[in-house]
């Protein structure tokens, strides 16, 4: 009858162990900021990362988990990396274009280049854009998000403001 009730006491403190454990990750948030990090660029970031800017470039890094380290570019529509993610977006076919706030386009892709993060967020003015050709119809400002995790990055792409 003890050997019963140990089992019981065995199986009852596992159950409660994976509830708490099930509830713990479903309610976890991170603590973030959100932050004016150029004149033209207002994104959240979590409150352990730290930014630097270097001229149109804001590159978030944070020494506890790589997981959050981030780069956000302001370049012109003609810039060879906006070409390049393009091309490799039009030849791969794999990634999305999602409207952001019906002003613009949020086309994303994964893409391995040599600055170390393999996904890109790209947000583009809806009007200078053909969507079916991937071309320019006018030189435009074009946002550049690059991180390592895809779901980090387009969350912080859709959360961020942009003046376009």
């Amino acid at each position: 009858m003890n050997r019963k009730k140990t089992e019981y006491l065995i199986i009852a403190t596992v159950m409660i162990l994976l509830i708490y454990g099930g509830y713990c990750l479903m309610s976890h948030k991170y603590m973030e900021q959100k932050a004016n990090v150029t004149d033209s660029i207002s994104a959240n970031y979590p409150a352990s990362s730290e930014y630097t800017v270097f001229g149109n470039t804001v590159e978030f890094k944070n020494p506890q988990d790589p997981f959050y380290n981030m780069n956000i570019s302001k370049l012109n529509s003609t810039d060879k990396r906006i070409t390049t993610l393009l091309n490799g977006y039009a030849a791969v076919n794999e990634g999305t274009i999602d409207y952001k706030n019906e002003t613009c386009y949020l086309i994303t892709l994964k893409f391995e280049e040599n600055n170390g993060f393999k996904y890109h967020s790209l947000i583009i003015p809806y009007d200078s854009f053909n969507k079916s050709s991937l071309k320019f119809t006018k030189d435009t400002d074009v946002y550049l998000f690059e991180a390592n995790n895809r779901e980090f990055l387009v969350d912080t792409a859709f959360n961020s403001e942009v003046k376009t």
